[in-house]
């Protein structure tokens, strides 16, 4: 099925890419006419914001480790921001080329990570406090760019239903969360009836109890973590705001990249309408139906513009911030995987 998507979303941004760009003269011209300095300075801040990521892994690291998080002990351990770096390279490798997506990185970042000698439980605690501070991030980005457009007042009936949907969507998986929180007791029976029926529709003989157990395993783990997490936060509140701010800038610099090389390129788009678009269609490439999101993100990338009255000229920039972001790591990482092991 996740092959069959994966084709689906390809042939999807294709057919709706393909037609967008206005001719390969016109396409020529604007590659050659593009602005070196502001390519090198695009490519620069998508660096960064990949040193934002990977710093926060360290930092996370370091602090699930019970040791001290500042870059002289880390260095010391063999996680400075170098090694980090590469890592966050190679994770974004994996997840762009092979099966699993971010499974595939998380493989990755737990394998190089005990490799250097951090314990097993301190890697499972880092990467989950990385991946919720990151997506907490995209989902203020993404509550910030649906409220903007209706703000704007542009979209036509469909476009406003589909915004208050998303919007609907977010707002209850927050919700949802607190509820959980707020009732353990209820909100782990709910899982164990939707486990119990998801997995009979693969598994016929899968029975209750069996749920039930691995409900029991999944909640002793979350909750032994959230003491973990809650014990770091309570000792250390202002490093905390330190990874908020982190988390934030790595969204903030790649989201630097696109608007850079739309500037480089000479395309003509309002910041405004660059950062909407990019938050929504971040948030729609983040759904595991594609590596990388790849098609997925285009799509939604021109058909967000387009609501703001951006066609066609808006294909290449977004292709040539898709080089940086999605193409570039994945040779790099086939050159920084062997370095992993070394120097630990």
């Amino acid at each position: 099925m996740r092959n069959v998507l994966y084709l689906a979303s390809v042939g999807l941004a294709v057919h709706l890419i393909l037609p967008q760009i206005p001719g390969l003269e016109r396409s020529a011209r604007l590659v050659a006419g593009a602005a070196p300095l502001i390519v090198f300075a695009a490519f620069a801040a998508e660096v960064t914001s990949e040193a934002c990521y990977a710093e926060l892994l360290g930092r996370s690291v370091a602090a699930a480790s019970r040791m001290e998080t500042t870059a002289r002990s880390r260095n010391r351990r063999g996680l400075g921001l170098s090694f980090t770096l590469r890592l966050t390279v190679c994770g974004y490798g994996a997840a762009h080329v092979l099966p699993g997506g971010g499974a595939a990185a998380a493989t990755v970042t737990y394998g190089a990570l005990r490799a250097r000698g951090v314990d097993r439980r301190a890697v499972g605690l880092a990467v989950a406090a990385v991946s919720a501070l990151v997506y907490v991030a995209l989902g203020v980005l993404l509550s910030g760019s649906l409220l903007y457009l209706l703000i704007l007042g542009h979209l036509t009936s469909a476009e406003v239903a589909l915004t208050l949907v998303a919007a609907a969507l977010v707002v209850a998986a927050l919700f949802a969360g607190y509820v959980a929180y707020r009732r353990p007791r209820s909100a782990r029976r709910r899982l164990v009836d939707i486990v119990h029926r998801a997995v009979r529709l693969v598994r016929r003989g899968y029975g209750r109890r069996e749920a039930d157990e691995l409900v029991d395993r999944l909640a002793d783990r979350l909750r032994e973590e959230l003491r973990s997490v809650r014990r770091q936060v309570a000792s250390r509140p202002f490093e905390v705001m330190g990874w908020c701010c982190l988390a934030f800038g790595y969204w903030a610099f790649d989201a630097l990249c696109l608007l850079l090389v739309f500037l480089a390129l000479g395309v003509h788009a309002g910041v405004g309408a660059l950062l909407v678009a990019y938050g929504i269609a971040t948030a729609a490439g983040a759904l595991p139906l594609t590596p990388g999101g790849i098609g997925v993100f285009e799509a939604t990338m021109l058909a967000t513009l387009a609501v703001f009255g951006i066609g066609a000229e808006a294909a290449i920039p977004v292709l040539g911030y898709r080089l940086f972001n999605f193409w570039l790591p994945i040779p790099l990482s086939a050159l920084l995987y062997p370095t992993l092991r070394k120097g630990r």
